[in-house]
């Protein structure tokens, strides 16, 4: 389509962590840039941010509220970035959607909204939480919670189109949020390409990691304060190794974990995870909850055959391009794990369908998709 200027609100700055709530948008902007789109990256963050790619500008602001982290901070974010869109721009982003609308009248500009999780469960500690006790507690639990679900409800009634990753999600927005299901589309996200990987013998040097032994990576979880002891690929491991000796277990962004033959690889920024995917003989993404692990593109873009979840719901075609463990018993997951290291005849299969699997998680390949749906508007 006819190159368009389209302005991305983010949540915040450029960041070289994977895992960062405003990568997805970052990475959506140079695809967008990519393909001769004008974009403009609206947020919160320091003057001095420079833009990640040609093609792209930068209009942060500072975020000054005291209401940070809590549903009216956000709706006062959503209304400062209101004052930096641009008159021309023809189309707006949100990524994520956020709280609040920002006042454009349907129709008038097309507005895309990427739902990554529903705010109104992080506002309430989960839509299942109990409220706390005591009746002063409750008013206020109840009033925040009913509170975010309006603020929410605001700026999906103002989206023209309605971006999510999984189908679970697609379907509580219809079901529970009245969205009309014509408007919500479920796409993968967008995860930027980071630095050049490495070959198998630079990044085993890196990791002081023998050219002859097997090599597992234990992606971590989106969120560090769950920690490692609790996942099952440890136990896992541990239960494989006395069947391969010397087998390592690489764990990334979570320092501080030890073991017989496991290694701590404690940053997750994109060059960390670079390195251990391109040393890794086979990953493990036991990250909860459906949504996408960026740590496991990177391992798929360089072909690492990959061990994930069950509920881990990665759209049609992953099947051959990932393993996935029946539960999260230790057990099982140590005979998934057992078998991959066994066969490399298997690994090298699978290594070639994930190269070929995750070129839907380009960048370019989202905005492609934003273009042919005519999320943007019409060519």
């Amino acid at each position: 389509m006819a190159a368009r200027s389209v302005d991305i609100v983010a949540s915040g700055p450029p960041s070289s962590d994977l895992y960062d709530p405003a990568a997805p948008a970052w990475a959506l902007a140079t695809g967008l840039a990519a393909r001769g789109h004008s974009v403009q990256v609206i947020f919160p963050g320091p003057a001095d941010t420079r833009p990640p790619a040609e093609g792209v500008t930068v209009a942060p602001f500072s975020p000054v509220t005291p209401h940070l982290g809590t549903p009216a901070g956000d709706a006062e974010l959503t209304r400062a970035a209101v004052h930096h869109l641009r008159p021309q721009a023809e189309a707006i982003v949100r990524d994520p959607s956020g709280l609040g609308a920002i006042g454009m009248r349907r129709g008038r500009r097309p507005v895309v909204s990427f739902v990554r999780s529903l705010s109104v469960d992080q506002a309430a500690g989960g839509s299942d939480s109990p409220a706390p006790g005591g009746l002063a507690r409750k008013l206020a639990f109840w009033g925040a919670r009913r509170g975010a679900r309006r603020l929410e409800r605001d700026s999906l009634l103002e989206a023209s189109a309605i971006c999510c990753e999984t189908v679970p999600q697609r379907d509580r927005l219809v079901r529970d949020y009245r969205v009309a299901p014509e408007r919500v589309r479920v796409a993968p996200p967008a995860v930027a390409r980071g630095p050049a990987v490495p070959t198998r013998e630079a990044a085993r040097r890196k990791l002081s990691v023998p050219d002859d032994v097997l090599l597992a990576i234990l992606l971590p979880p989106v969120d560090p304060a769950a920690g490692a002891a609790a996942n099952p690929a440890l136990e896992a491991f541990r239960r494989t190794r006395p069947i391969f000796p010397g087998a390592r277990l690489g764990v990334v962004g979570l320092p501080g974990v030890t073991g017989p033959g496991v290694l701590a690889v404690p940053s997750r920024d994109a060059d960390a995870v670079a390195v251990a995917a391109a040393a890794a003989d086979v990953a493990v993404s036991f990250a909860p909850g459906t949504s996408l692990d960026p740590g496991l593109v990177v391992a798929l873009r360089a072909g690492v055959p990959s061990v994930v979840a069950a509920s881990l719901d990665l759209g049609a075609g992953a099947e051959s391009a990932v393993r996935r463990a029946p539960t999260t018993d230790s057990a099982e997951l140590a005979s998934v794990l057992a078998e991959l290291f066994a066969d490399p005849e298997v690994r090298r299969t699978m290594a070639e369908s994930a190269r070929s699997f995750a070129q839907r998680f380009e960048p370019e390949h989202l905005a492609a998709e934003l273009e042919a749906t005519g999320a943007l508007g019409a060519a």
